[in-house]
Parts: C-alpha cells; sequence; structure tokens
C-alpha cells in the first residue's frame, strides 16, 4: 500500500510538472500562468488569460514580459494605451474605398485560440471588424524564442469590401522599461546609437526608421531628410544586468524600426519594437478639389514570411557589446557570414572617378558628350604615385570607368570608353593592378538608367503603387521642392536584376577582371508594384541570388556600404558609417555597427578628404578599427562645373597624397596588429574614447589633444594634415 502511494505521488507530480500542461509553481508569477516549453538554459511561460508571454533566463531567473505584468496601474497611459501595452498583436488594416487605415489591438479587437506546437504555442488573433485572421507561432529554442508568421496563412474574408491588412505589430511591448529599470535601447541606426529610458526627451520625434532605408519607388514631393541608414536588422535592451537581442530573421525589407521613451510613448514605459509593412501605400495630387489621394498596394500579402528572435542573455556586465556580440555570434552561426580577415593586414582605399556627361560647344552647337575626369593612364599615374610613396597594400574602386556607366546606361558588359583611353590602355591597366598584386573594383551602380543595352525605360522602370512609373526627381537646393526644370531618372525595376547580374558576373569574369563593386546594390532596396508586383522582400532575396552569381563566378565583392542581407557575400566593405543620424531623441554614438563586424569582414571608412575636418575624422576611423579611405580625381575642380560629379571638387590627387601616405602608414602601425581580431569593448567619456579587442590591445583616442594611444605607446596627430 505505502509503494502504491508513492507511485501515484509520483505520477501527480509528473504530470504537476509536464511543461505543456502545468501552471507554474512560482508565488509571483501572475495567475494561469502557464509554463509551455523549457529547456537547460531558458523556460517560457504563457499566461492564458491576456496572452502574454514571458522567457525565463535560468542562469538568473530573471523573465522578460513581453508585456508590463502592472500596465494597467500606469497613471500616464489612457484605457486605449493600455489596452495596447497588454496586446501581443496590433493590425493595421486599409479601407481601400475609403482611403484610410485604422488600428485593432489583440487586447480588446481579437478572438484569441491557441494550438500546441513543438516546443511553443500558436496563437490565432481573429480580427472580426475588419475580417482578417493571423496565426502567428511561438517556439523555444535552445537559447531563444523564434516568433513567426506565414503570410500565406493570413486570411483577409472582407477584401472584396476594400478592407485588407496594411501593417502587423508583434509584441510591441517586449521588454518595456518602467520607472524603476535604468537601462537604454541599443539602436543600429548608422555606426549606431543608444536611447536611455526616461530620458525626459519627451518634445522629441519617437524614434521610427525603415530597416534597410525608405523605399525610393515611392518619390516624395519634397526632399527627404538626410539620415543614415538601418544596416542591421535588430535592436537591443540592456537592464537589471540583462540585454535582450531582437533580429529579423525574415521579412526585414518590409520592416520598421520603432522607438520612444515614458511620456512620449504615451505611457509610463520606454518602448522599442519592430512593426512590418504587409501593404505599401503612396499618395499622389489630384487637380481641382481632390487633394491628395492615397492608394494602396493591390493583390496578395507579398512577404512570404515575418521571423523574429529573441535572446535573452544573462550578464552582470550586460552592455552593447552584449547585443553586438550576441548578433556577431547569430551571424558567423546561422546567418552564413565566414570571416573573411587577415592577420596583420592593412590597407588603403582608393576610390578613383572615371568619367561624366558635360555639356560642351561643338563649332558653335551645344552637345552632351563622355568627358574624362580621371582616364586609365591618369589612374595608372595615381595609383603609382601613392605606391611610390609608401601605400604597400590598398584597394582601388573604379567610379564611372566604363562606357554604359558614364552614359547612365544599364552597366553589365565591361565595355570600355573610348573618352577614358579605350581598351588597349584599360588592359595596360589592369596589368599594373595585378603585377603589383593591388585588388581592384570596377564599380556599376545600376540604380536609374537610361534606355539601351537592352533595357528600355518604358518596359522596365518600376512603377508606384499609385501605377506610375517611379522617377527620381531632383529637388531645389533652397526650397527642397522637386525641381520641374531638372530632368528626372528612370528608376530600374528590380524584377531585372537577377537576368542582369547574371550577364555582368559572366562578362567582367571573361574580361578577366576579378573584383566588383556594385555601389548602391548592397545598401539600398526599392520595389516594383506594377502587374507583376514585386517587394522590397523579393528585391532582396533577387539581389541575395545575383550576390551568389557573383561568388559562383570567383570574383570578389566589395560593397560600398553594405547591408546585412549582403554580408554573407561581401569580401571587403567601404564607406562604413562614422556616425548615427544623431536624432534629438539618441544619447549617444556607439560603434555597434565596427562592434559586430570588426575581425570578421575588412572595412574602411568613408572618405577622409570628403570631411570638414580631416584629422578629426581620421581619429574617429582609427577609434573604430577602420581603415583608410580617400577620392581622388586626375582633372582639376573647375572641370566638374555642372556634371555629376561636381561634389567632388575637392578630390585632385595632388593635394591629398602626402597626408593619405601620412595617415596610411600611421593607420598600418596601430591597426594592421588587430586586424583579425574582434572588437570586445568601446567606451566614450567626453573626448576620449578607449576601444578593447580580444587580444587585450587597447587603443585611446583623446580628440582634444589629437593623439592616439595603443597601450602605452602615443602618436602626436597635430599638423599632420598641413601638408
Amino acid at each position: 500500500m505505502k509503494k502504491f502511494f508513492i507511485f501515484l505521488l509520483t505520477a501527480l507530480m509528473m504530470i504537476f510538472l509536464n511543461p505543456l500542461t502545468a501552471f507554474a509553481e512560482t508565488s509571483s508569477l501572475p495567475a494561469h500562468t502557464r509554463i509551455i516549453a523549457q529547456n537547460k538554459n531558458l523556460k517560457l511561460y504563457y499566461q492564458e488569460d491576456s496572452a502574454i508571454f514571458g522567457i525565463e533566463n535560468k542562469k538568473n531567473h530573471y523573465i522578460w514580459w513581453s508585456s508590463p505584468l502592472d500596465a494597467e496601474q500606469d497613471e500616464i497611459a489612457a484605457p486605449l494605451m493600455i489596452t495596447e501595452l497588454q496586446s501581443s498583436a496590433v493590425l493595421t488594416y486599409a479601407d481601400r474605398n475609403a482611403q484610410s487605415v485604422t488600428n485593432l489591438r489583440s487586447g480588446n479587437s481579437a478572438e484569441i485560440s491557441t494550438q500546441e506546437i513543438d516546443n511553443g504555442l500558436k496563437i490565432t488573433y481573429d480580427f472580426e471588424k475588419c475580417g482578417i485572421t493571423i496565426p502567428v507561432s511561438y517556439q523555444l529554442e535552445e537559447d531563444y524564442l523564434s516568433v513567426s508568421v506565414s503570410c500565406a496563412e493570413i486570411q483577409e474574408t472582407m477584401s472584396q469590401n476594400g478592407l485588407v491588412a496594411s501593417q502587423l505589430t508583434l509584441l510591441e511591448a517586449f521588454g518595456a522599461g518602467s520607472q524603476e529599470e535604468n537601462g537604454y535601447f541599443v539602436i543600429p541606426d548608422g555606426c549606431g546609437a543608444f536611447i536611455r529610458f526616461h530620458n525626459g526627451k519627451i518634445n522629441s520625434k519617437s524614434y521610427a526608421q525603415k530597416v534597410y532605408g525608405r523605399d525610393i519607388t515611392t518619390v516624395s514631393t519634397t526632399k527627404p531628410a538626410v539620415t543614415e541608414e538601418i544596416y542591421m536588422p535588430l535592436y537591443g535592451i540592456v537592464k537589471e544586468q540583462n540585454a535582450l537581442t531582437v533580429l529579423i530573421e525574415e521579412g526585414a525589407g518590409n520592416a520598421t524600426l520603432n522607438a520612444s521613451v515614458s511620456e512620449q510613448s504615451l505611457s509610463s514605459y520606454d518602448l522599442c519594437y519592430f512593426s512590418f509593412q504587409l501593404r505599401g501605400a503612396d499618395t499622389y495630387t489630384m487637380a481641382g478639389d481632390y487633394g491628395n489621394l492615397t492608394v494602396f498596394e493591390d493583390g496578395n500579402i507579398k512577404t512570404n514570411q515575418i521571423k523574429l528572435r529573441y535572446y535573452p542573455v544573462a550578464d552582470k556586465n550586460a552592455s552593447y557589446t552584449t547585443i553586438a556580440e550576441t548578433y556577431r555570434n547569430y551571424l558567423l552561426k546561422d546567418g552564413n557570414v565566414s570571416k573573411k580577415t587577415i592577420a596583420d593586414s592593412s590597407e588603403f582605399y582608393l576610390h578613383l572617378y572615371g568619367g561624366t556627361m558635360k555639356a560642351q560647344s561643338v563649332l558653335g552647337i551645344p552637345v552632351t558628350r563622355q568627358t574624362s575626369v580621371t582616364n586609365y593612364q591618369e589612374a595608372q599615374e595615381i595609383i603609382s604615385t601613392l605606391e611610390s610613396a609608401g601605400i604597400d597594400q590598398m584597394s582601388v574602386i573604379y567610379h564611372n570607368c566604363t562606357n554604359s556607366g558614364i552614359l547612365g546606361k544599364t552597366d553589365y558588359s565591361a565595355i570600355t570608353s573610348t573618352a577614358l583611353g579605350g581598351l588597349a590602355n584599360f588592359n595596360s591597366l589592369l596589368d599594373y593592378l595585378q603585377e603589383h598584386e593591388i585588388a581592384f573594383y570596377p564599380a556599376v551602380n545600376n540604380k536609374t538608367f537610361r534606355s539601351g543595352n537592352g533595357y528600355y525605360t518604358m518596359l522596365n522602370t518600376a512603377v508606384r503603387i499609385s501605377d506610375v512609373y517611379s522617377r527620381q526627381a531632383v529637388y531645389d537646393l533652397s526650397y527642397g521642392i522637386q525641381d520641374s526644370s531638372a530632368k528626372t531618372k528612370a528608376l530600374l525595376s528590380p524584377q531585372v536584376f537577377t537576368n542582369l547580374y547574371h550577364k555582368l558576373a559572366f562578362n567582367f569574369k571573361n574580361k578577366k577582371i576579378n573584383g566588383i563593386c556594385l555601389g548602391e546594390m548592397t545598401s539600398t532596396l526599392w520595389g516594383d508594384y506594377g502587374k507583376k508586383a514585386f517587394s522590397r522582400d523579393d528585391t532582396l532575396h533577387a539581389l541575395q541570388d545575383s550576390y551568389q552569381e557573383i561568388q559562383d563566378e570567383n570574383l570578389s565583392l566589395l560593397a560600398d556600404s553594405c547591408a546585412a542581407y549582403a554580408f554573407p557575400y561581401a569580401d571587403k566593405i567601404s564607406n562604413v558609417p562614422l556616425h548615427s543620424s544623431e536624432f534629438d531623441i539618441f544619447d549617444e554614438e556607439i560603434p555597434f555597427y565596427q562592434l559586430v563586424l570588426h575581425g570578421v569582414i575588412p572595412y574602411s571608412s568613408p572618405a577622409l578628404n570628403a570631411s570638414a575636418d580631416v584629422i578629426d575624422t581620421f581619429l574617429t576611423a582609427v577609434s573604430m578599427g577602420c581603415q583608410p579611405a580617400y577620392d581622388m580625381i586626375y582633372t582639376s575642380a573647375s572641370n566638374l562645373n555642372d556634371t555629376e560629379l561636381e561634389s567632388y571638387y575637392y578630390a585632385h590627387y595632388a593635394f591629398w597624397t602626402d597626408t593619405a601616405v601620412q595617415e596610411y602608414q600611421l593607420a598600418k602601425e596601430i591597426l594592421s596588429s588587430i586586424s583579425d581580431q574582434l572588437m570586445t569593448d568601446y567606451t566614450r567619456n567626453q573626448d576620449v574614447s578607449v576601444t578593447t579587442y580580444e587580444d587585450g590591445t587597447q587603443i585611446t583616442v583623446n580628440y582634444t589633444e589629437q593623439t592616439i594611444a595603443v597601450n602605452d605607446i602615443v602618436y602626436q596627430l597635430k599638423g599632420a594634415s598641413d601638408s
């Protein structure tokens, strides 16, 4: 009998502790909270009456909740905002007939049903008001929570009445910062920045920027603000000796990163989250009394899947470096990124500019013709001069060096320009570069185009949601409005990318060119919303297929600025950001981009001589582990007037040779020993920054004194650019 009671008690305990059925024992947990799944690292909770999730890190038993548990007690938030804080899904639906959008919150506008799946739950949100049903899977993995939506499973039963899904936000309040907590959000804007909890900047604009930049298919009537880009699809939260990294695995091309501090968020909480555009919208102006009209994207939802990962890390020294380390580990383990850096290496990145179209008078007749800025022989002369002066390792990026590139046509054939010296001189340049083991990257930038080479503006221009061609406008410098007297440029449809870059990879390899730079095609996304609609996510995948074509031809890819979707394919990156967008809501800039990539992919600064203060920019570049880069041309600045290259008036090579050589040699002495080392820490106190690498090397930059200290060796820069 005694054995029977022991057996019964054991069986009851096993049932009670089964993670799929048991209610949590911990008395501090909310009522009706259930353990959904657990492993050796994490435990996933679900509160059934509110659809709130919690992730417990078993290392320190800290729980990250998807919504504040005491949101109802918030004295600042209105009832509707409290409902939003408690909602695990917020749907924005569009009414095509009324040309309006409406937000619905799962906390008060959705019927919620659950289904058990492997290591988690599948929750279906049924928004009856608009007839839209969205199933979301929440699954616990080894060290993260996976949240995913298969967009093909989204049902829209009232689409015939014009009601369709427009935007979806999941877990908006995950890890929200309360008034009792100190912490900050890590924002990968440009080089990176962070926003401290309740920083008091309630009169500033909340942060809201599209991942990978705005969709340029939609042409703004006024000049968009000049900002940095979100190159990496993630954000981080640091608080209470814990860090949470939230990254997008699928669907980043249609995501927007949002952040707001307490009060600014219309609540007492600090919030950071992603929202996903399911259908785009476009606004155009009608004559008469119609004013501005808004149209929404036709057809089905173009994004295939939305998938996020939530990585909780317990660390008493948790900081933004923890977020960077988590993301770097993800890239190396699951993001198909491999280390490309080489030990004891330092390289100079030289940007040359070949030719441009310029209006000239021929026998009194005005014509526009190809004009040389740096021809093939002159390019060789500049390279030879720098090499003789002491730059012994170099990557040369040659812009506008092909016939099509100068003419503004689709550039894939590698046909040389007669204005730059023709095929014989180009081959002579190639031979020189190969003999001297100098990496060469002709640059092509197939963003806008003129008809020719098999691609025509009537057939291959991207179409806006408003069903008109996307023509990239020129804006008046004084007023920021479109300049009606300037010619617009046709935006190339991304639907042609796969075929275009297949031909490009073949032709470049056939011409014995071993490297290529794709210009903005490693950092810019846009869609084509014509009859065969192509979303930004479609463009992202088409570009990745194109990079693979280039890789299959054994061409080295240098990314001139690089978004995360190009990381697996880039051998080098130039023009990495040294600053953030410097929005008012930001509290401090950090080299987050560099913390992730240093020791993984070699990278350079933007052109140092393009900055107003070369020494200060050089100091910043060194503090962020950047190799130096320069813009150079051979012709005089006056020859650039009224051309597309006139912004490079500063770049005449003779003015910069000595400075470039000095800075390269100093950068080589400082940075070469840590070229393959991971960056493990960065701090800045007023005008002094300290960067630490995994081998223990510390580089201290004093901006006031203009000095760089490497461990105990100090280098003085004052007067370095006087020559």
